[in-house]
């Protein structure tokens, strides 16, 4: 599922409840960021943040971050691996699956 919540903690909040734990992969665009730099999340759910946002998060060099994926934890993690991209706009994986290898990307 994909969604731009337009920075909005109602509509992450919203957007992750109508899913009701359906979805594998979720990519979120314009993500709700709180003043620790972290989104809201379900405890089912590891939020993948891209390259470099938590060591630089509030850095006035560093841009916002503006994509993110979450991954459901029935997903076990030793088949998925994080892509390092160097762009607040873009998060990657690549996950490995019983019929092929896929990369997914998340764009702003």
């Amino acid at each position: 599922m994909q969604l731009n919540t337009n920075k909005s903690d109602n509509a992450t909040h919203d957007f992750l409840k109508s899913d009701r734990g359906r979805a594998d992969i979720l990519a979120i665009q314009e993500p709700y960021i709180d003043s620790k730099g972290r989104t809201r999340a379900l405890p089912h759910l590891r939020v993948i943040y891209p390259t470099g946002h938590v060591e630089h998060f509030g850095s006035p060099t560093r841009p916002r971050t503006r994509s993110l994926i979450m991954i459901h934890t029935r997903i076990a993690t030793n088949n998925w691996t994080q892509l390092d991209i160097q762009c607040a706009d873009m998060t990657a994986i690549q996950l490995t699956t019983t019929s092929g290898t896929y990369r997914i990307f998340n764009i702003y």
